[in-house]
């Protein structure tokens, strides 16, 4: 009888549960990536325990882009392509830019191909190559330029309205005197290349990176040597251009290497890693990194310039080389290497890399840990958001005991609120698309 009542019940139920299920939104599965397209580069001619030894260890193919394509609907891709085009996982994960509209990616070689299979780090040319690609369709991905441009850049960015490219270029190769290209790109094509002037450059400091701010043409210039950024105005000039500052330089933590707008401009993020500077004092282990938030004109002086003031400082895992934030500005991510480059049986090598989550409060510019989280990586660099704000994509550049092992794209989602019941925190998903071993740099089609 309790059954018989109990199963009228149920039945008597399911059109009231259908006709409630109609008027909610079709389910995303719940690990979707959102995004058009996923770029990756991957170098193929070293190991990361070239760092330290020196030695490029075995070759494991070709350099090359990896475009994956996504539909919104699932976590894996609908389309995976790659095209061959060198690159170099030295130096910071900025190599690699997009257009705003996702229509064009520009990459700078950095390093060269190894000249030979016996040969060393230090063996290694400087690049000089830079490659436009077309991605209007991102399942069919097509080199439409490649030309010569200074050697060794260190990273690509390009205006908020697409018309302007910045270079920064490493003082190891043509950025001694005038670390700063800028060029013009007009439909897929990049000319008129020249080498600008920085106010109050020193010929040998390095400039990590020349990015643009989102909405305006200003560039945030990173002098590693002194740990300070410079915040300037292009202004054009006849076929050139100039830069005026905009506010003095606001100093930043040693070892500078990434940084990033806030998607409204309002704020500027930079890493520390704490590298090129005393030794550590314990041995084998480096010091945590940290990562700085840096509010644009806070105030301004008597002379009604602007002024910039670092507004919040959290500390980091070990050697924060990447650093991402999300779409809606809320979340920051730095991606922490935690000492994997060592050779494998030292004393300093890591088990681990890790993910170091922030929330970020627009009003006060403070930064909140959520905490690190740890996961088997090699040398991973870089990481994105997806258009969700909840999906991140991080580049693992190979397996920790195999130095010949392909490397992957590792997706985790973003679980909890800054301010909710349930606590803010990464979670590894159990998906992970393998691509060439050396993966480096990523870049997002929104």
């Amino acid at each position: 009888m309790f059954f018989s009542l109990h199963l009228v019940l149920v039945v008597g139920l399911l059109p009231q549960v259908a006709a409630a299920q109609a008027l909610l939104p079709a389910a995303l599965p719940s690990d979707a990536f959102q995004a058009k397209a996923l770029l990756a580069l991957s170098d193929a001619d070293m190991i990361p325990a070239a760092y330290v030894t020196g030695q490029l260890g075995p070759p494991a193919g070709a350099d090359a882009l990896t475009v994956a394509a996504f539909d919104g609907h699932r976590a894996q891709p609908v389309s995976v392509k790659t095209l061959p085009i060198s690159n170099s996982v030295v130096g910071p994960p900025a190599s690699l830019a997009l257009t705003p509209d996702g229509r064009y990616a520009i990459l700078a070689e950095v390093l060269g191909p190894r000249p030979t299979a016996q040969a060393t780090l230090a063996d290694l040319p400087n690049g000089r190559t830079l490659t436009v690609v077309d991605l209007a369709d991102p399942q069919r991905p097509r080199v439409v330029q490649r030309l010569p441009g200074p050697a060794r850049v260190s990273s690509v960015s390009i205006s908020a309205d697409g018309a302007l490219v910045a270079l920064a270029v490493n003082p190891r190769g043509d950025g001694t005197g005038t670390p700063l290209w800028l060029y013009h790109l007009a439909q897929g094509q990049l000319s008129g290349g020249v080498a600008v002037a920085i106010p109050g450059w020193t010929a040998g400091e390095t400039l990590v990176n020349a990015l643009f701010h989102p909405s305006r043409p200003l560039l945030a210039l990173t002098n590693q040597t002194r740990a300070r950024v410079l915040f300037a105005e292009v202004q054009a000039v006849g076929s050139t251009w100039q830069l005026v500052p905009w506010g003095e330089p606001v100093a930043l933590e040693q070892g500078p290497f990434l940084t990033c707008f806030s998607p409204d401009g309002h704020y500027f993020f930079a890493n520390a890693t704490y590298t090129g500077g005393a030794a550590p004092a314990l041995p084998y282990r480096m010091p945590r990194g940290a990562v700085l938030s840096v509010r644009l004109e806070a105030q301004r002086d008597a002379h009604g310039q602007p002024v910039h003031l670092v507004t919040s400082r959290a500390p980091t895992g070990i050697l924060p080389e990447g650093l991402a934030v999300s779409p809606d500005g809320q979340l920051l991510v730095t991606v922490n290497l935690e000492q994997t480059t060592d050779p494998l049986g030292t004393p300093g090598r890591s088990r681990y890399a890790s993910l170091s989550l922030f929330a970020f409060e627009a009003t006060t510019g403070e930064l909140t840990a959520a905490g690190d989280f740890a996961f088997d990586g090699l040398l991973p660099e870089s990481a994105v958001f997806d258009n969700s704000s909840r999906r991140l994509a991080v580049a693992n550049f190979g397996q920790l005991d195999d130095p010949a092992a392909a490397g992957s794209l590792d997706f985790w989602r973003v679980v909890g609120e800054a301010h909710g019941p349930e606590r803010l925190q990464l979670v590894k998903t159990k998906y992970a698309l393998p691509v060439q071993r050396g993966v480096n740099t990523l870049g997002i089609v929104r």
